[in-house]
């Protein structure tokens, strides 16, 4: 389980995509479109149901590992308005009856806009930039002169390439100098292929395990550069 150090604060990168920070006993994670199963559904795209409850339950197992009595989610809790009567409902209520001591922070991101009205008693919605200690938490990544960011949006994911040819996109940690950009916690979630300098850190996020990818050759990878 690596741990890095960040504006001061010292952070665990866990298997399943997620952060947890012990100083502020935090599981952060971003990218959760919640219910997005079920807004391709009434845009007549034939997904079957449960995917939202079952990262619900990865959080809750998440949360049972490391003890946290917060979550903060970078963003995009909502993948879009929620109907009454919809499965993640019944979901979300039985997540939050199994942590009930539970504090549940969402730095709005661009999804959640279409959904806050109609999302459940017990979120608290954090403005982007919220600070705490060396941390800023934003949605979308870029730099901030309170601290050093942590954000999602981008949903980024690293393209290995085998000897005999094979190919593999994997989720990734991202850290740059000023910010770092967690992968998209939601199972339903595509990616953008981040191409790292040679002075950024990544990490693959496996349902096992992380694990710290060698620093790019910068003869073929040019720095901060981003291919569809």
């Amino acid at each position: 389980m690596p741990e890095l150090t960040v504006g001061g604060e010292r952070l665990q990168l866990l298997p399943d995509r997620a952060v947890y920070w012990p100083a502020a006993r935090t599981l952060l994670v971003s990218d959760l479109h919640a219910g997005k199963g079920a807004v391709l559904r009434r845009g007549g795209i034939a997904l079957p149901a449960g995917s939202s409850a079952a990262d619900l339950q990865r959080l809750g197992r998440l949360l049972d590992a490391t003890g946290a009595v917060r979550l903060l989610v970078l963003g995009d809790f909502f993948h879009g308005r929620v109907e009454t009567g919809e499965p993640f409902w019944d979901a979300f209520e039985q997540f939050l009856g199994r942590h009930p001591r539970l504090a549940v922070q969402v730095v709005a991101g661009n999804h959640d806009r279409h959904a806050r009205e109609c999302a459940p008693g017990g979120l608290e919605w954090l403005t982007p930039g919220h600070w705490e200690g060396g941390l800023v938490f934003h949605h979308e990544p870029g730099d901030d002169p309170h601290g050093y960011v942590l954000a999602g949006h981008l949903h980024p994911r690293l393209l290995l390439r085998g000897p005999g040819g094979d190919r593999l996109r994997v989720a990734v940690f991202w850290f740059r100098e000023h910010h770092a950009v967690l992968p998209a916690f939601g199972s339903l979630t595509a990616g953008v292929d981040v191409r790292p300098a040679p002075q950024d850190r990544v990490f693959i996020a496996g349902d096992e395990a992380v694990l710290a990818v060698p620093p790019p050759d910068p003869e073929r990878i040019g720095p901060g550069r981003l291919s569809p």
